[in-house]
C-alpha cells in the first residue's frame, strides 16, 4: 500500500492554507528520442542533450522544401525537430475495442492518447479502469496542431466513414471518456504552445468547485504535415538551427517537438483518505491573457505575467519569499526571452526587500524536447 503523505502544511508564518491542493496520483508520458521515462528524461537533462534530429523520411521530405538562401514563404526555416522514436503507425486497435477501419482514419494523435491514458491509471498504484469506468470523471486535452487532419483532407482516396471522428480535435478528450466510461466533462483545447497548462488549470479548478471526483489531463503533439511547418517557418519563429538557444545570446526562434503525457488528478483531501500514490501536489494553478499589447498579438506583456505570478502565489497562500527554483517557459526569442525573465526577476525580488538578496535557480526543458503543446 503506497504510504500516505503528511497534510500539507503552511511553509512559514506568513503563509496560510486558503484552499485545497490538487494532487497528481499517477502520470506517463513519452517525450522526443530516448525521454520515454522518468528515469532517461532525467539522464537528457542532467547530460544537457537536445532531442533535435533532422525530419525523419517516415514523416516527411524535407528535401523539396530546403531553404537554399533568404527568406522563401514557401520553404521550411529548418529541416530539424525534436521527434519521438516510437512507431506512431502501431496501435492494438481490438485492445481499445476499435475496428481496423476506424483505426485507420484515427489521428495517432487520439491512439497514444488512449494507450498513455492507460498506462497513466496503471501508474496510479494499479488503479483499474473497472473502478474508473462510470465515475464522475473529467477529461482536458491540450492541443496545439491538427498536421494530420491537414493530410488526411487532401487525399481523395481516404475513406471518410469515419473521418469526422478521426480527425477532429474535439475527439481527443471525446475519445477518452468514451472509452474509459468517464463521465465527467470532456474538452479539448488549443491555447498554442501553453495548451497543455491550461488544461491543468482547468481540470484544477474543475475539481476544487466540485464539478469532477476525478480529472485525466492530456496533451499530445505529432508532426506530419509541412503545411504546418510552411506556416510557421513563414511567420519567421522557428529556429533555423533546429535548436531553441533559450536565455541565449544565439536565441533566434523555437523548435518544433513531439510528444505526449496525461496526468490524473485527484482533490488532495480524496487522494489521503483513499491512500492513492501522490507523486506531486499542485499548490496552484492561474492563467490570464496579455491583453493589447502595442507591437502585435506575439508580443508577451511583462505586466500580465508578473500579475499572474502574483495572483497564483496569493491563492495559494504561499510567500514568494521561500521560491528556490522556477520552471520557465523559455521561447527560445530575445523579446520573449528578456521579458520572462524581467517579470520572474521582478516579481520575486520585490518579495524578498532590499536586505534578503535573490536567489532563484532558473530553468527550461525547451532545450532538451522541444515545443509541444
Amino acid at each position: 500500500m503506497p504510504e500516505k503523505l503528511p497534510a500539507l502544511r503552511p511553509m512559514n508564518g506568513d503563509d496560510k492554507d486558503t484552499r485545497e491542493a490538487i494532487a497528481i496520483i499517477g502520470l506517463s508520458f513519452k517525450f522526443p528520442q530516448e525521454a520515454t521515462s522518468a528515469q532517461y528524461f532525467w539522464e537528457m537533462l542532467m547530460q544537457g542533450r537536445t532531442a533535435s534530429t533532422e525530419t525523419p523520411k517516415s514523416r516527411m521530405h524535407t528535401d523539396a522544401f530546403r531553404l537554399s538562401g533568404g527568406r522563401q514563404f514557401d520553404k521550411f526555416t529548418t529541416s530539424k525537430a525534436c521527434f519521438i522514436k516510437d512507431d506512431i503507425a502501431a496501435f492494438d486497435a481490438p485492445f481499445f475495442s476499435i475496428s481496423r477501419e476506424e483505426a485507420e482514419t484515427m489521428d495517432p494523435q487520439q491512439r497514444v492518447l488512449l494507450e498513455t491514458t492507460y498506462r497513466a491509471f496503471e501508474n496510479s498504484a494499479g488503479l483499474p479502469i473497472e473502478k474508473v469506468s462510470g465515475s464522475k470523471t473529467s477529461v482536458f486535452v491540450g492541443n496545439f496542431t491538427d498536421d494530420y487532419k491537414m493530410m488526411y483532407c487532401k487525399d481523395p482516396e481516404q475513406p471518410f466513414q469515419y473521418g469526422a471522428t478521426g480527425c477532429l480535435m474535439s475527439v481527443l478528450s471525446s475519445r477518452l471518456s468514451w472509452f474509459f466510461n468517464l463521465t465527467g466533462q470532456s474538452l479539448s483545447l488549443d491555447s498554442a504552445c501553453s495548451s497543455s497548462l491550461t488544461a491543468v488549470d482547468i481540470a484544477c479548478q474543475h475539481l476544487l468547485g466540485k464539478e469532477s471526483d476525478m480529472s485525466v489531463v492530456g496533451a499530445s503533439n505529432l508532426i506530419f504535415s509541412p503545411d504546418m511547418m510552411l506556416l510557421l517557418s513563414s511567420f519567421n519563429v522557428l529556429s533555423p538551427q533546429g535548436r531553441s538557444f533559450v536565455f541565449d545570446e544565439r536565441a533566434n526562434g523555437y523548435t518544433r517537438g513531439e510528444g505526449h503525457a496525461v496526468l490524473i488528478l485527484k482533490r488532495f483531501s480524496d487522494a489521503l483518505n483513499d491512500g492513492d500514490c501522490i507523486r506531486a501536489v499542485i499548490r496552484s494553478s492561474g492563467s490570464n491573457q496579455d491583453g493589447h499589447t502595442p507591437n502585435g498579438m506575439a508580443q508577451p506583456s511583462r505586466k500580465a505575467q508578473e500579475s499572474l505570478i502574483r495572483h497564483t502565489y496569493e491563492k495559494a497562500g504561499l510567500s514568494l519569499s521561500r521560491t528556490m527554483f522556477v520552471e520557465a517557459h523559455g521561447t527560445g526569442t530575445r523579446l520573449g526571452d528578456a521579458v520572462e525573465v524581467n517579470a520572474i526577476g521582478s516579481s520575486f525580488k520585490s518579495s524578498r526587500g532590499e536586505v534578503v538578496p535573490l536567489s532563484l535557480a532558473l530553468d527550461t526543458l525547451k532545450d532538451a524536447v522541444a515545443w509541444q503543446a
